[in-house]
């Protein structure tokens, strides 16, 4: 829910923010008008992911590549949490970046660190997901995730649809998040649906 959360503050609150939906990123609102809410979505879906990432290890343990792809959704979770307590600078240029404050500066890091677990835990996942049976079938999901945030990941710069891509991106992580979440739920009320996991 707090995946959600985030991803509907972030297509949502451009129509009351003096930031737009196209040219400026997620981040930015939290500068706008009712920043806040954009703050508490940050909290909201870091929390949120960090526990998902305790609950896709605990059931998938014994899986290869379950703690480095628990570990890496963990830290995706956590950049959601830099991001509300170190707000973003304005950035207006790619010139901007030269000049950043220390809570641009940490913010910005964070985005470098977190976007790019987003890809690589969806890429362990798949494979992860494809040795347990009660997960297999959301192991061509992950892939396809996965390679769509990549795509979009490498397609954003400081332009004109910077903050649309940057939404799509999130969107798709979304997603994923949210497949998991349901599946977690379905083998937390039935253990065995699916059946067992593949050793190793």
């Amino acid at each position: 829910m707090g995946q959600v959360a985030l991803t509907a503050s972030a297509w949502l609150l451009p129509g009351a923010s003096e930031y737009g939906l196209l040219g400026d990123t997620i981040s930015e609102l939290v500068l706008g008008r009712y920043g806040w809410v954009q703050t508490m979505a940050f909290l909201c879906a870091g929390l949120g992911t960090i526990a998902l990432a305790l609950a896709v290890r605990a059931l998938t343990t014994g899986t290869r590549g379950s703690l480095l792809g628990a570990a890496l959704v963990g830290v995706y979770g956590a950049g959601a949490l830099v991001s509300a307590a170190f707000p973003t600078d304005p950035i207006d240029s790619p010139e901007a970046l030269s000049s950043l404050t220390t809570t641009g500066t940490i913010h910005v890091a964070a985005s470098l660190v977190s976007f790019p677990s987003a890809v690589i835990f969806m890429f362990v996942f798949a494979r992860t997901f494809g040795r347990d049976a009660r997960w297999r079938p959301l192991a061509m999901w992950s892939g396809l995730c996965a390679s769509g945030t990549l795509a979009l990941l490498l397609v954003q710069a400081q332009g004109p649809l910077v903050g649309l891509l940057q939404r799509l991106m999130v969107g798709v992580v979304t997603v994923w998040l949210v497949m998991v979440a349901f599946r977690v739920r379905a083998i937390a009320l039935n253990p065995t649906v699916g059946g067992a996991p593949v050793p190793g």
